[in-house]
């Protein structure tokens, strides 16, 4: 016996509840150390989740109000002739917003930097600070840069006051402000006079370790009990601040490091785009290509999806999406109130371990096989749930850790089960041997196999099984049910006699019809004679003449263990 085969044996031969809660107490430690420290399971989570978001059933129509002046290929290709490569002078953004602000937008988001002075147009700088001062709509974006980096920077709300929450975050939750200095944040500030002292809001996408854009912070606690606001945020408490405070007051409370689930739209360009050139040249008193739509209570997002101006990450809706439809999709939601909560990773990880749990109950009481069709359709029923779950609902019930686990759970008694059936249906090499017949209505089939076996681990750990092997994979079906009916308890004599007494009562509801045990002796007392393939054999053609001589009383039952002290 090789090494595989005496290791597989041994497996094989732990009792089954050991085994079922061992397998509960590895996973149990194994979701937990997952959860609290490791996060591999983070790969198979994200990508389902990708997966699930694009083929949602339900997903949220655009708002209307929102447009897209896009500084795209086709705008840096026109406009260069006259104005060359980007960054053109920046009096071509003041042309353009002076022209928005003419139509009195609801709003006009810059997802463009003016983190620098411009040294070779400063009369295009002047013209645009000039535009910005005069402009009631506008609201600019600012870089903030890794947050250890806070101590070390001077710049405080004094130098950027629309950058900060009007409320301080200490007063929504009723807790006493720092005594400490006021915080300081480290970012990136605008260069022009009239920006800075205009609104402002961040607008980094912090995206997840594989590189994807799922979640957005809307706004960012500082150590002072202060925040700062992002872009949306700027925004939104310029239209609704009702809602806008609803919005930091819940966010407060929750204080997600991470940000909340973007509830993405159905595709990456669901939002109407209006080419930059365009807008220029009817703001110019020229004669655009396209029509150019009225932005009369619109929200204007100004932004580019020219790649050449590398603006561009993945998300779930697609692997190159410009940032300022990121934007879009995240304005979309907090201008609509839309809302993606997750479930806690702690409660992700009591809800696996009380499904792994649940599935040792089920063993202990029922059997391994009858979990047969649970591998598949467990799984795929919790990743259902998820799916579900994104299309509309205020929740994401992420199942997939559970989903994960149900399938190796599974995967893992499904195949203990094999090598256990393997230990007790090899009969004992050293003879003489005790051989009880037995007969159901219907055939052994392996969740009635693993009942017999839980019976004979309990009762006569010493005695084995000798049964037809009968295995339905549908749609076939048994080729000969009257042999695979039949079934035999094989052990040594004196110990299946005295578990015989134990034996009958737990075999009544799976054995319809029992025949007298005999003896069966390997010839002249060989050695080890019931391992070898001729004494396998020798012990079938006893067990298949015992089958042959039941008794013609049909389905009573009439289980009995009286030793003729014969042998066939």
């Amino acid at each position: 016996m090789g090494l595989w085969d005496r290791i597989s044996r041994r497996i094989g031969a732990l009792p089954a509840r050991r085994v079922t809660w061992g397998l509960v107490l590895v996973f149990s430690l194994w979701v937990l150390l997952d959860v609290l420290v490791l996060q591999v399971t983070g790969g198979l989570t994200q990508s389902t989740y990708d997966a699930m978001v694009r083929a949602r059933v339900l997903a949220p129509a655009p708002d209307p109000r929102l447009v897209v002046v896009d500084i795209d290929e086709a705008s840096l290709a026109r406009m260069g002739a006259e104005f060359g490569r980007w960054p053109w002078p920046r009096d071509t953004l003041a042309t353009v917003l002076a022209h928005i602000e003419q139509q009195q937008p609801a709003a006009v988001v810059w997802d463009v930097l003016f983190s620098d002075a411009d040294r070779l147009s400063p009369g295009g700088d002047a013209a645009f600070d000039q535009a910005a001062a005069r402009s009631t709509h506008s609201h600019y974006s600012v870089v903030r840069l890794p947050q250890v980096n806070d101590a070390h920077s001077e710049l405080g709300q004094a130098a950027l006051p629309g950058l900060w929450l009007p409320q301080p975050l200490n007063a929504l939750r009723n807790v006493p402000a720092d005594a400490g200095p006021a915080a300081t944040v480290a970012l990136i500030p605008p260069a022009l006079p009239a920006i800075a002292n205009g609104r402002l809001g961040y607008n980094n996408g912090y995206v997840d370790a594989d590189g994807v854009l799922r979640r957005y912070r809307y706004i960012e606690p500082l150590r002072d009990g202060s925040a700062l606001q992002s872009l949306p945020m700027s925004v939104l408490s310029a239209i609704n601040k009702e809602a806008a405070g609803a919005y930091v007051t819940e966010a407060s409370a929750v204080n997600n490091a991470k940000g909340e689930l973007i509830v993405w739209p159905r595709r990456a360009d669901a939002y109407p785009h209006v080419a930059f050139a365009d807008v220029f040249a009817i703001a110019d008193g020229g004669k655009p290509l396209a029509p150019v739509p009225s932005f009369a209570g619109k929200v204007v997002i100004i932004g580019s999806t020219a790649p050449s101006l590398h603006d561009i990450h993945p998300t779930p809706l697609s692997n190159m999406q410009a940032g300022v439809d990121s934007l879009a999709a995240v304005l979309d939601n907090a201008l609509n109130q839309r809302h993606l909560r997750e479930l806690p990773r702690s409660l992700q990880a009591c809800l696996a371990i009380a499904l792994c749990i649940a599935l040792a109950l089920w063993v202990q009481f029922k059997s391994v096989a009858s979990l047969a069709p649970a591998l598949l359709v467990l799984p795929v029923s919790l990743l259902g749930l998820s799916y579900l779950s994104l299309n509309g609902g205020p929740v994401f019930v992420d199942l997939h850790l559970s989903a994960a686990l149900a399938l190796v759970f599974l995967a893992v008694l499904r195949f203990w089960s094999t090598l256990r059936r393997v230990h007790w249906c090899t009969p004992p090499a050293q003879g003489p041997l005790l051989l009880w017949p037995l007969q159901r209505d219907s055939a052994w089939l392996e969740g009635e196999l693993d009942r017999l076996i839980d019976a004979v681990e309990r009762h006569a750990p010493a005695c084995r099984v000798l049964v037809c092997d009968a295995h339905i994979a549908w749609p076939a079906t048994l080729r000969w049910p009257e042999l695979a009916r039949n079934a035999a308890l094989v052990g040594p004599p004196d110990a299946l006699r005295s578990a015989l007494p134990q034996l009958t009562p737990a075999l009544r509801r799976l054995v319809q019809r029992s025949g007298e045990p005999v003896e069966v002796s390997a010839p002249n007392g060989a050695a080890l004679f019931f391992a070898t393939a001729a004494g396998r054999l020798h012990l079938a053609q006893c067990a298949y003449r015992a089958w042959a001589q039941w008794d013609a009383a049909g389905d009573t039952i009439s289980i009995t263990y009286n030793v003729p002290g014969r042998t066939p």
